[in-house]
């Protein structure tokens, strides 16, 4: 085996990699993709499925690792065109898989369910409806990976890519006046004031087949989004402290963001330096009731539009 990658970090990235992947593999067989934790995403993707593996499975190291004669690790956020935000992450993982800067022929992530998850995903999408009585269902993630459930029970993200959690609550309010509302969040950050969602548990491929299901996703800047993007699912991202072109899909999602200045938290390059960042970008996600009220409008119009 000539190349062994090995992708790391969160689901998001695993979904954003996918596209360089496909890209490589019309050129090279003799490789493999060691992914830390998310290997089933890429499951039921012909070119890859039977290259990708978990490194926590047993043997992986004498089976697979020893037989690579060069290990890539690629960090798309230290490709200078992604941190001066001339890239986007799928860009960046071309750059470093496949050395380039033509991204011209770079497909969109692809993710595949198999028939018992979208006949799951299909049951879960009635419940929804036979609780909530409306006619289109929306599938809602408010928190990112970086949000945390503080000691004193406040939810908090000191990243601010996730949704401050009282502003969530205002708008899944006026939201589930007109929708089906299905809450994807890890059950620590459920909130009692919260009755106006459904919440399943399940893993990120089930998710994946939700998602599909749903008629409509809002989101934030974490794994949903490249889930419904590699879907085609139409959505909504708030995006808070990352910046829209690295790390969503601008071209296809509706994006909401603040008009705030913004300062780029350099993650995996200078731990202070993100820190410093994350200070001064701690109230772009906080939103006062005449901005939900704006981005509700916002989000009901876009629906309005793709959704029949």
């Amino acid at each position: 085996m000539k190349k062994l990658f090995f992708i790391d970090g969160g689901a998001g990235r695993a979904i954003a990699s996918i596209p360089a992947f496909l890209k490589y593999a019309k050129k090279h067989d003799d490789f493999a993709i060691l992914v830390h934790g998310w290997d089933t995403l890429y499951w039921g993707i012909p070119e890859l499925q039977d290259k990708v593996f978990n490194p926590e499975q047993k043997g992986i190291f004498d089976h697979v690792v020893k037989h690579a004669e060069e290990i890539i690790s690629p960090e798309p956020y230290r490709v200078p065109g992604y941190f001066k935000q001339e890239l986007s992450l799928a860009e960046a993982f071309d750059v470093l898989i496949n050395n380039t800067n033509d991204h011209s022929d770079l497909q969109d992530p692809i993710l595949k369910t198999s028939k018992a998850e979208e006949l799951n995903a299909a049951g879960m999408i009635l419940d929804a409806k036979n609780q909530q009585k409306k006619n289109h269902t929306i599938v809602i993630q408010p928190f990112g990976r970086s949000a945390q459930k503080h000691p004193v029970g406040a939810i908090v993200d000191e990243s601010s890519r996730s949704l401050d959690p009282q502003a969530y609550l205002k708008l899944v309010k006026k939201l589930s006046a007109k929708y089906n509302l299905v809450l994807m969040a890890e059950q620590q950050f459920y909130m009692e004031e919260d009755t106006y969602t459904v919440k399943p548990q399940a893993d990120l491929r089930m998710w994946t087949a939700f998602i599909d299901a749903a008629d409509y996703f809002i989101g934030v800047d974490s794994v949903g989004q490249h889930m419904a993007k590699a879907l085609g699912k139409p959505g909504t991202v708030i995006v808070g402290s990352t910046f829209a072109i690295n790390t969503t899909y601008p071209d296809y999602f509706n994006i909401i963001e603040k008009d705030d200045a913004k300062k780029y938290s350099p993650i995996r390059i200078s731990g202070l330096e993100g820190h410093l960042a994350d200070r001064m970008n701690e109230s772009l996600m906080d939103f006062n009731d005449e901005e939900i009220n704006k981005i509700y409008a916002n989000i009901i119009k876009d629906i309005e539009k793709k959704v029949k």
